[in-house]
């Protein structure tokens, strides 16, 4: 019969991770095909209506700009790494979306091996880490991430964030202070995380948080020295946020003066977003409010607490915490939550695998299983709780993907339509052109034609001008280079001659 664990056996002691070998980049691939099986068509995406924005944004814009505010952090600029990114891919591939897609892919990818090597450190468990995988390899609210290049500033930002924390605690797995080394390393990463996207400022936060739970008694036997010397990562991190919050909230032009931005903090509020996400993350419509967010708020903590459970009471500190940068706006995004799922599929896999361990000691007292026959079974049950969790997960997937794909196609303008059908009705247009579209079905307020023209030939000096159908432009059709109508929904040139 074997011997009786602490309860806590996964997670009670600090974790010291494996190394890592070939078995740990074998265990990453299938919750890449796990994630293709459910989002591969995101592939073939066209360029969503965000992406038409941001390429012509940033192309509007002189490159040594572009770079120099990827330096300047701090600065007012609008995500810069992520400019960096769509200017690199469309100088090289032009207006093609595929690339764009299949770069968007590439970077979900590594951010499945950063996830990996995230839980796995905070765990010091295989299954742990390979259950979180699976919990957060796809999610069908995520759908933007999956179909649109436009969420590409979440993807670069879930990168350089869990690579920096991973080379954190990669450089605090021994207790040591962090070497200068890996001090700069983290420093570079989390700069370009936070010219992705500002959800990256809560990294000081949480590298706190994880000192205290993982290292408290070398913090209380340290005293104030602690900072300059174990604690120099969450300094010098916290440093950088200042000017960085400064300058984001109070620079000219600062994201801020969006209304769909726009502040407003209030413990109201971020309960209310708190639960406002929470439906959607578990496939459920309006269950929680604000009384029950609470109740399943705290019971994770007592839990945790219960449990002795360093990782879950981390996980519970990160997903709550990286929720912040956008817990007080009043644009919400079901994929907001890709970074906080890091810490939901991180507590998750956590229990999940004690609630296994005990169910095994609770089989194997039953039967009164030989050593041999404990370990059968135990080998059974590792294999049989990822299946069980896949087989469980999948129907909601399916179902919930149906629905986030409608809402999300529904809002998309035609551009794969659009560009092929002016690509056969002219293939070039003189540099500088003059281009006219009569009856155009779109919004009136809408820039999409302007840019999809702008990129599609790759000129953005080109001028677009519309009119409704019946009416003719001041200039007359013979003033420009190129005249288009719309008949039955498909663009027609009507272009006279000469």
């Amino acid at each position: 019969m074997t011997s009786r664990q602490p309860r806590s056996s996964v997670s009670h002691k600090i974790p010291s991770p494996p190394a890592l070998s070939v078995i740990d980049a074998l265990l990453v691939f299938p919750a890449l095909g796990w994630l293709l099986l459910f989002a591969h068509n995101g592939l073939r995406a066209q360029f969503s209506g965000d992406d038409l924005t941001n390429l012509h944004g940033y192309l509007s814009r002189p490159s040594a700009s572009l770079l120099l505010d990827n330096l300047r952090y701090w600065s007012t600029s609008y995500r810069p790494l992520g400019g960096l990114f769509y200017v690199a891919l469309y100088g090289w591939f032009g207006f093609n979306p595929l690339p764009f897609r299949v770069a968007c892919f590439g970077l979900l990818a590594l951010n499945l091996g950063l996830l990996w090597r995230f839980t796995l450190q905070l765990s010091g468990a295989r299954e742990v880490a390979f259950l979180a995988l699976l919990l957060a390899g796809y999610h069908a609210w995520f759908v933007d991430l999956y179909y649109s290049t436009g969420t590409v500033y979440d993807l670069l930002c879930y990168s350089f964030y869990l690579g920096a924390f991973n080379v954190y605690l990669g450089g605090r797995a021994r207790g040591l202070a962090l070497g200068w080394r890996p001090l700069g390393i983290v420093t570079a990463l989390y700069v370009c995380a936070l010219n992705a996207k500002e959800m990256a400022v809560s990294l000081p936060v949480l590298l706190a948080a994880y000192e205290i739970l993982y290292h408290g008694r070398a913090i209380r036997e340290s005293g104030a020295g602690w900072l300059w010397r174990e604690g120099r990562g969450v300094l010098v991190t916290g440093l950088l946020s200042l000017p960085y919050v400064a300058g984001k909230l109070t620079g000219a032009g600062s994201l801020v003066e969006n209304p769909a931005y726009r502040i407003t903090i209030s413990p109201g509020r971020y309960l209310d977003t708190f639960h406002l996400y929470l439906n959607p993350l578990l496939y459920q419509e309006h269950v929680f409010r604000d009384p029950n967010t609470i109740q399943l708020l705290l019971v994770m903590l007592a839990l945790g607490l219960w449990l002795r459970s360093r990782p879950m009471l981390f996980a519970w500190c990160f997903l709550l915490v990286s929720l912040l940068p956008v817990a007080f706006i009043a644009h919400y995004a079901g994929f907001f939550l890709y970074l906080p799922m890091a810490g939901w599929s991180l507590y998750a896999a956590v229990l999940l695998v004690m609630a296994r361990r005990l169910l095994l000691r609770l089989l194997v007292n039953l039967v009164t299983a030989s050593e041999l026959h404990a370990g059968r079974l135990r080998i059974a049950s590792v294999i049989a709780l990822p299946v069980l969790l896949a087989l469980f997960l999948a129907p909601y997937h399916r179902r919930e993907s149906v629905k986030t794909i409608r809402i999300f196609e529904s809002v998309q303008p035609p551009s794969r339509q659009l560009a092929a059908e002016l690509t056969a009705a002219r293939p070039s247009l003189p540099r500088g052109a003059l281009v006219l579209f009569v009856g155009d079905p779109f919004a009136r307020d809408e820039y999409f034609l302007l840019f999809l023209t702008r990129l599609l030939y790759r000129d953005m000096s080109i001028t677009v001008d519309r009119v409704p159908f019946g009416q003719n432009p001041q200039t007359g059709h013979d003033h420009y280079d190129a005249v288009f109508t719309f008949q039955h929904g498909n663009l027609v040139d009507a272009t006279g001659p000469g």
